[in-house]
């Protein structure tokens, strides 16, 4: 991880730019700016460990940060994704506690840091950052507990089909999802071989075409009954 350096100009209109701190006051923002900074992590590149303290909360700028809960046994699965825009890590600083999870970069990023110190007082002093940090822990509530509902009584196909739709709509290109089989692992709690096994009948039954680190959905219809049948 590699620290750089930027004009205060460019970090208050950066901070300006984005949802999470939009709506602060324009001395919050020359604050933030002061206080803050922009780092840069090469892809793989891991920014903090589960367990590790709550020492700061971060802002993406570029890239890619995948958030991954690790199990005693060594497994991994990521459980969130963070992008342009988005921020992460402050509710360890809220609550006062260690990470849950760990964070790790899946391409070159760059991430503005928000101290610890400097990101409580933000909280106390602007309402606005505090209604959104409620509007943020709200929508990952339902996504943790849409998660545990998958886990808890979707088989590993339905899982995968599941994932499979969900990142399909979040491509700009609709049709095509971008991501690796080991990515797909992760991401579902399931071994590579059960998604490889899994990706090859439908491949075979004429449902999607793999490339590498690339997947053409043709037969939605298909895949969403795979979950539908199951949850009937």
């Amino acid at each position: 991880m590699t620290r750089r350096s930027a004009p205060i100009s460019e970090i208050v209109k950066f901070l300006g730019s984005v949802r999470s701190f939009s709506k602060l006051s324009e001395s919050a923002l020359v604050l933030l700016a002061h206080s803050g900074r922009f780092v840069h992590l090469a892809k793989g590149e891991i920014l903090f460990f589960q367990s590790d303290p709550s020492e700061s909360a971060y802002l993406v700028r570029s890239g890619n940060i995948s958030i991954v809960l690790n199990s005693l046994d060594g497994r991994e699965m990521v459980i969130n994704e963070m992008h342009a825009g988005d921020m992460f890590g402050e509710l360890g600083i809220l609550t006062k506690k260690a990470r849950s999870t760990s964070a790790v970069a899946r391409s070159n990023s760059e991430l503005f840091v928000v101290p610890r110190h400097i990101f409580l007082r933000m909280f106390e002093e602007e309402p606005s950052l505090a209604r959104l940090i409620l509007e943020m822990t709200a929508d990952r509530l339902q996504m943790s507990s849409k998660r545990e509902s998958a886990l808890a009584f979707l088989d590993a196909q339905a899982r995968l089909a599941r994932l499979l739709l969900e990142l399909e709509e979040q491509e700009h290109d609709k049709g095509y999802v971008t991501i690796s089989q080991d990515e797909l692992a992760h991401r579902t709690g399931l071994i590579r071989q059960t998604v490889a096994k899994a990706l090859g009948k439908w491949r075979r039954a004429g449902w999607l075409i793999t490339g590498r680190g690339r997947i053409l959905i043709l037969n939605r219809q298909a895949l969403e009954g795979l979950e539908n049948n199951l949850l009937l």
